[in-house]
This record gives C-alpha cells, structure tokens and sequence, in this order.
C-alpha cells in the first residue's frame, strides 16, 4: 500500500492525540490562497478536548483564551511544542503560528531612528513597509491568524475557535494571550502594549536594543493596553543574542516589570517565584563563543526547549496561569 505524502497528511489535517492532547497541523495557504508560499509551514494547533468541549471531567477548566504562540527569527515553533502542549492541558486554546519571520528585528540596532524597531515590528504584526522589511496585510501576524481561526471554527465547530474572532473577521484581543521567543517574544510584547490581551508571555526577549542610541527600544515606553502586571518573561543570564543581558535587562526595567519585584533565579527559588515578572536562569552554563556560536544559541533557545520541559515546567505554568493582584498595573 502507498503511504501518503506529508503533504496529504497536512491537508487532511490529520490530529494526533498525546496524552489527552490533540495536535494538528494547518497549512496557512489552506486557510488564505492570498498568503505567500515562502512561509507556508503548517501552523501547530494544541487542544484538549475533553476540557474544551466538556466531554468528561477534567483537573483543567477551559480558559476560553486563546494562547498564541510566536516563534524566533527562522523558527517554526518546533522546539516550543513541550510548552505548547501544556498550555493546552491547562485549558488553552494554542495556536503556534508561522508567520514571516527570517529577518531578525536586530536589523534596526544600528539605525538612527527611535521608531525603527516598532515600526519594523508592526509590519510584520499587521502588514506594511518600513527600509528593512514589507509584509504584506495578507502574510502579516493578524491575517494568518484570523485566517487559520475561521479554518478551525469551520472545521472544528465543536471546539469553540470562533470565540476569539470579533465581528466582521476581527481578533478578540482580550481572549487571547500572546507569547513568544527571541523575536516572537518582541512581537507579544509590543501586541501587548498595542492591545488588551489577556497576558504576554517573552522567552529569550525582548531585545530591541539600540546600539546606536545606546537604549532600549522607543516602543518599550509607550502608553500599555494590557497591564504590566499580566507580562511574564524568562531569559538566561547568559544569553548575548541581539543584545547582553545587561542591555536586556535594561529593556525589562524600561518596560516598568521590575516594579513587580526585582529578577528571581527560576531554578532557585521555589514557585510561585516572589511574584515577579522577570525570571532568570543559568541552566545550562555554557562558556559563550560569541553571539551566533552554538553556546550562545544554547543559552538563548534553553527557556523554552522542549528539551527542558521537566525542568521549567512549573516556571511555564506561572507564566500561563499567574493572576496579578487585585488592583495591580
């Protein structure tokens, strides 16, 4: 019998289900024939159904928030699958969406414009043009995710995919919650600032940092839509990528996190970690060979490795779960 091409797999949609959790892909020219074939990857879809359509009892209740799941320059989500699956066995809805992503943001470090790195990064989050990239409205952040949540709610019906789409095909920000590495965690943060979402999650981020201005991004200031209370964010001591840890520790404080408490070493302190909403760690400890060697990769990917999932398990649920205070900002 002839055994059918990846490419048959990923138009059925085939799901596979793993420990109460159903995982699918959707190719994005499925859902849009307007989306370019240069980032086709098949977004990754996580649900468990048995809590989200209340077939039987379930530890978890469904969230009815969407976990959006954006991964780092040249990425495609795959190291992050740990982290998504269980988002989804805490009662999320995930998508681990492709989106085009083989500039990396630190383009703009040496450009003299305050504004380059947000205006960079909103062409790529809604479509536009700035020198150093365009994206077009239909392969932008928005576009493939309205997209890829009719194709669910259409095919899925029973699952509740609808529920984060607005009237006249428009996203429902506040259901969704928004995380991210490397550059896709630059991407959460400033959706986060730009709309109120449900909370923003950065790992190995953010790190818009000017070398030419010697500070952090511009954007980092701006006036939030989502409380800085609900950003979380998880980084090595070590990680040189797109900026030092000083620098990016510097972007932590220019985004007003370390007024939640100063950084907690994740591997030290017991959860839920003092509260805070900036999380350090050193494992593994590496010996930096510059910012593109292996190590400094090692470092930069360790906080959201599958790899590492037995490990930061319970610093991912933090994140995912955390409530701020009642009355905090």
């Amino acid at each position: 019998m002839m055994k059918p091409s990846g490419a048959v797999l990923f138009l059925a949609c085939l799901a596979a289900v793993t420990a109460g959790v159903t995982s699918l892909e959707v190719v994005p020219r499925d859902t849009d024939p307007a989306i370019g074939g240069a980032f086709n990857s098949p977004h990754g879809v996580y649900v468990d159904r048995s809590i989200v359509t209340a077939q039987g009892t379930h530890a978890a209740r469904d969230r009815h928030e969407l976990l959006l799941f954006l991964a780092g320059t040249n990425g495609n989500g795959s190291g992050a699958v740990a982290f998504c699956e269980l988002a989804a066995g805490l009662g999320y809805h995930v998508i681990n969406l492709t989106y085009p992503d083989e500039i990396a943001a630190s383009i703009c470090a040496g450009d003299p414009n305050p504004a380059a790195f947000e205006q960079f990064r909103l062409a790529v989050i809604a479509g536009g043009s700035t020198k150093h990239i365009t994206i077009t409205r239909a392969d932008s952040i928005e576009n493939r995710l309205i997209k890829a949540l009719e194709h669910l709610a259409k095919k899925r019906p029973d699952e509740g995919w609808d529920h984060f789409l607005g009237p006249d095909a428009t996203i429902n920000w506040p259901a969704i919650a928004v995380a991210g590495q490397s550059q896709g965690g630059g991407h959460a943060a400033l959706i986060g600032i730009k709309h109120r979402i449900a909370r923003v999650i950065c790992t190995g981020a953010p790190k818009d940092y000017s070398k030419r201005l010697d500070a952090p991004a511009a954007w980092y200031g701006e006036a939030s839509a989502t409380p800085k209370s609900l950003f979380f964010t998880f980084n090595h001591r070590q990680d040189v990528k797109a900026c030092t840890p000083e620098q990016m520790l510097r972007n932590l404080s220019a985004l007003k996190l370390d007024t939640f408490g100063p950084p907690v070493d994740a591997a030290r302190e017991p959860f839920p970690y003092r509260h805070t909403r900036i999380l350090l760690t050193s494992y593994p400890e590496v010996t930096i060979d510059g910012p593109n060697g292996k190590a400094a990769k090692i470092a930069h990917t360790s906080v959201i490795a599958s790899a590492n999932a037995d490990r930061w398990e319970k610093v991912w649920t933090y994140m995912l779960t955390e409530e701020p205070a009642r009355g905090a900002k």
